[in-house]
């Protein structure tokens, strides 16, 4: 079997504050090398804007797309939100001759800093709820939507950053291994 083009588009807002979602880099990193792409957006941000064909560019190339991100206020960052408003443009990713994404899978690998409970029990919604804008995402611009990647609890102890790192490192396992089961 032909090995997946992987790319994960890093949506964290500054991912030298992340604990649990720099593990789950770290951990594909340490897997598959040179094998996959991450693209840290935080990074690639110059003055408020994207290098939009860049971006595109690196979506054509791939098989799989991770979106990876921490869940702000029951939603993807703003970062990420920007991202895709300036990247999945009319002509690219949907509209007449807008078929660059069709058929590739589509997986969200989203954490959120409380712990599940909070979101059974407090919340009107879990986070996969608050996370269906995804399913419309998907379907308008022909990509498969592959069952999505939740870990809880990430915020963590402020004392003890090494409990975040833990979930992150554990999450980095599951996405490794449904990576490897589509074809990476």
């Amino acid at each position: 079997m032909t090995m997946s083009n992987i790319l994960i588009i890093s949506g964290h807002p500054d991912l030298t504050t992340s604990n649990a979602n720099k593990a789950i880099l770290d951990a594909v990193r340490a897997r598959f090398g040179d094998n996959v792409k991450i693209r840290e957006l935080d990074k690639l941000r110059v003055n408020g804007k994207f290098d939009v064909s860049a971006e595109q560019k690196a979506l054509v190339e791939a098989d799989v797309i991770v979106l990876q991100f921490p869940v702000m206020w029951y939603s993807i960052s703003s970062l990420l939100k920007q991202w895709i408003d300036d990247v999945f443009e009319y002509g690219f990713a949907y509209g007449e001759n807008g078929t660059a994404l069709q058929g590739k899978k589509l997986l969200i690998s989203a954490t959120a800093g409380a712990i599940e409970d909070v979101y059974r029990t407090m919340l009107p919604r879990d986070v996969s709820a608050t996370l269906t804008e995804f399913e419309n995402t998907a379907a308008f611009t022909g990509m498969p939507l592959e069952e999505p990647l939740y870990s809880y609890g990430t915020t963590g102890d402020p004392d003890n950053p090494a409990v975040a790192r833990a979930i992150g490192e554990d999450h980095g396992k599951r996405l490794i291994e449904r990576l490897e089961a589509l074809g990476a």
